[in-house]
């Protein structure tokens, strides 16, 4: 039990430090920064941060919310990616428990809450995010076909499963899907395989029911872009999480 606890905790401290350089990413990615050179500073006057001012969700509670030298806001979206990238750490320990397979998942995840604030904010999901799943995507189905004897085709098949028939929709509905979704579905089949097609319908069902919820509340119009990004993301999510359960569920019924 104590054992668990301790796990739980390093996993979670673990989740947040990963999570403080995915907002790295989500910041520099789209300006064409490197993700990888120079110490995080404040983008209203410039200011260097020191460590103990960086420290995940921590220092923003500390901060108030306020850069400590000018003053000026500190966007939520930073400790929510924090929170976010430590729970869903969680979720896989949880799930999957200490292995390659939950190393595998939580950089699948990890790589999606990148996809989906990007998207959220800019309408566009970067080349070289996708590119980076799909040598994810490679390794994993290579680990799984070594270790487990899983079939390299069904990974094929993922791999067209969902990304095919996206790209027909994209012809005939052009301002509704975008080339980074089909990129991604792809990106996703190679790592999921058929299950994909899960994830498709769910991510396709979040996006429709939220769509109608802010039609609804009068905050966009049926003309309003909904980014589809973070949809996907998260019906990959859910299938990845909770398959098993609605695959038993759906027979049982």
């Amino acid at each position: 039990m104590i054992e668990n606890i301790m796990i739980s905790v390093i996993v979670l401290l673990y989740g947040l430090v990963i999570g403080s350089f995915l907002n790295v990413c989500i910041y520099r990615i789209p300006i064409g920064k490197s993700v990888v050179g120079g110490r995080s500073y404040c983008p209203h006057c410039d200011t260097l941060i020191p460590w103990y001012l960086n420290i995940p969700v921590f220092s923003y509670l500390f901060l108030r919310g306020r850069c400590k030298n000018c003053r000026g806001p500190i966007s939520p979206i930073y400790p929510a990616v924090e929170l976010l990238n430590g729970v869903l750490y969680l979720i896989v320990w949880f799930t999957y428990g200490l292995s390659l397979e939950s190393v595998f998942l939580v950089m699948l995840l990890s790589v999606l809450i990148v996809v989906s604030f990007i998207d959220w904010q800019k309408k566009v999901i970067p080349d070289k995010l996708v590119v980076f799943l799909l040598g994810l995507s490679v390794l994993h189905g290579v680990y799984q076909s070594v270790c487990f004897g899983a079939a390299w085709y069904t990974w094929v098949i993922g791999f067209f499963a969902a990304s095919v028939p996206l790209f027909f929709l994209s012809l005939f509905f052009p301002d509704g899907l975008g080339g980074g979704d089909i990129k991604l579905m792809a990106a996703a089949g190679l790592f999921m395989g058929p299950p994909v097609l899960l994830a498709l319908f769910l991510g396709s069902l979040y996006a429709g029911l939220t769509a109608v919820l802010l039609i609804t509340v009068r905050k966009r119009s049926l003309k309003s872009e909904i980014p589809y990004g973070p949809f996907l993301s998260l019906g990959i999510f859910t299938v990845m999480i909770f398959g098993e359960q609605i695959f038993l569920s759906a027979v049982s019924v």
